[in-house]
């Protein structure tokens, strides 16, 4: 069985909500007990790496999507739309780990809702759409309408605490 881990990338978690997305990744590894992880080898960080180290930690092989040009559809490359098309085809399971808001201080371009949900996508019986948007979403959304079994994993962005 394949387990494909996608989601957001680094700077979109709080320290607090890195530790749960490795959390939730370590036990989506046990859980599913998988001969590969899929991941997309994202160069911005975050869910894609987590994956990789968490599998090796566990001693599951990898089976890697590195795109080759850092570009959503680069003209005769592999950019990031193939590479999400084929970690959606090569997962029998695939989990989207994502940030329910975003940090305070994220200062990319912020979207006030995840547009990769048609309203008729429901995922266990709901839409989802509480959190930060990511290619992640765009890879659980293709790989669904694959029939691939497909979960959202949100995790809390808490602020980190400061001392008085």
């Amino acid at each position: 069985m394949n387990l494909g881990i996608v989601g957001n990338g680094s700077d979109k978690f709080t320290d607090a909500g890195m530790l749960q997305a490795k959390w939730a990744i370590m036990d989506a590894i046990q859980f599913h007990q998988p001969e590969y992880v899929v991941s997309g080898h994202s160069p911005v960080g975050g869910v894609d790496i987590w994956a990789e180290e968490a599998a090796r930690q566990l001693g599951v092989e990898l089976d890697l999507k590195i795109p080759e040009k850092n570009q959503w559809n680069p003209p005769g490359g592999y950019g990031y739309k193939a590479r999400n098309i084929d970690i959606a085809k090569d997962s029998d399971v695939l989990i989207v780990v994502l940030a329910d808001m975003y940090p305070e201080e994220y200062t990319s371009k912020r979207f006030s809702f995840c547009y990769h949900h048609p309203k008729q996508l429901v995922v266990d019986g709901v839409t989802p759409t509480n959190h930060v948007k990511s290619g992640g979403c765009w890879t659980g959304k293709t790989a669904h309408g694959l029939g691939k079994t497909v979960h959202w994993c949100i995790v809390k962005n808490y602020p980190a605490l400061t001392s008085a």
